[in-house]
């Protein structure tokens, strides 16, 4: 191991010291929590050992690519970071597979590879704080699923709170929250596929959709099943499941039991709401105030108003306009 000089980084308040050296990329090791390969290799809470990581990093096309990108450049432009003591590489591990497919071919050229060398004590909480603001807060190279898995397991871990990850990352904690909210959702249904992360980040956050699962399990298990296995390919698809749930009435029910049980897809359960009319932006908006007027916490706040007459004066107006209008429709109907 080749070294430089010795530099600080700061952590959390904290200062570290680094060493910034070149080092034989075979003495490294990656790290086991890589998101890139966690959830894939973790199957079952085994830890997977270094040749199985190696073997699955080295066949991702990210890997491939960086390797042509670092064969062309002629080395790194920005070294890895190593944990002194264990040379577990907490940061590049994309890099370090790349180096090692390079080295297959030329050992001696890619025999080495520049790095910075953190304390072998360093914190867990402090390292996982980095990591989390090189990929989560800088490039942002980790998609949402490995950018989410990776705050799911700092909490489940019990290293930090959903608090704490906003205040030391410096992003938004509703931006935390929405991340662990869709990866909860996805570990709840065995999902590991990155690729559907907006199918679940959809059915997570959709009210409509939530709604008709908490009343109608059997659909919650058809519509993962059916993203799981491509029959519903884009996830803005599952907006047409929403809509159909917040139609009241028998007919959307009856929809919804026969997309539970597979007899309609959420595209023909859509069309056939659709030709009833009760998709149309006038009926969501007159069936969105009916349902607020007659909410009890609604009505009980205007019964416990200190001075209930403008609001009762409003409600008069709207029963005025209401009465016209249903006469018009009732003329146009009759025409």
């Amino acid at each position: 191991m080749e070294t430089n000089n010795t530099q600080y980084i700061t952590i959390g308040h904290e200062k570290y010291p680094v060493i910034d050296c070149e080092i034989e990329q075979t003495r490294l090791r990656f790290w086991p929590e890589n998101p890139r390969v966690y959830s894939v290799l973790n199957e079952g809470g085994i830890v997977p050992d270094q040749a199985l990581i190696e073997k699955t990093m080295c066949a991702t096309e990210h890997v491939k690519e960086l390797k042509e990108s670092i064969r062309k450049n002629g080395g790194l432009m920005e070294p890895i970071l190593v944990r002194n003591g264990d040379f577990v590489v907490l940061e590049g591990n994309s890099r370090l597979a790349a180096y090692r497919i390079l080295a297959q071919s030329d050992p001696i050229k890619w025999g080495k590879i520049r790095a910075r060398l953190l304390p072998e004590d360093i914190p867990d909480a402090a390292a996982f704080t980095l990591i989390g603001q090189y990929h989560i807060v800088g490039r942002k190279d980790w998609s949402p699923f490995e950018q989410a898995g990776y705050l799911y397991r700092i909490m489940e871990n019990g290293a930090k709170t959903g608090k704490e990850l906003s205040d030391e990352l410096g992003i938004p904690l509703s931006d935390v929250n929405k991340l662990l909210k869709t990866y909860s959702y996805m570990q709840k249904h065995n999902e590991n596929n990155p690729e559907k992360w907006s199918h679940y980040e959809e059915m997570s956050k959709n009210r409509g959709i939530q709604k008709a699962f908490s009343e109608n399990p059997e659909l919650e298990a058809e519509i993962v099943r059916q993203v799981k296995n491509g029959e519903i390919t884009m996830a803005i698809d599952l907006r047409k499941l929403g809509k159909i749930a917040q139609v009241d009435g028998r007919k959307a029910q009856r929809v919804l039991n026969d997309i539970a049980s597979g007899e309609e897809t959420i595209y023909t359960g859509y069309s056939i709401i659709e030709d009833t009319g009760k998709l149309d932006d006038t009926y969501q908006i007159c069936t969105k105030f009916r349902r607020k007027i007659s909410e009890t916490d609604f009505i009980d706040r205007i019964l416990n108003e200190e001075n209930p007459k403008q609001t009762r004066f409003e409600l008069s107006k709207i029963e005025k306009i209401s009465k016209r209008l249903i006469e018009r429709i009732d003329e146009s109907i009759n025409s």
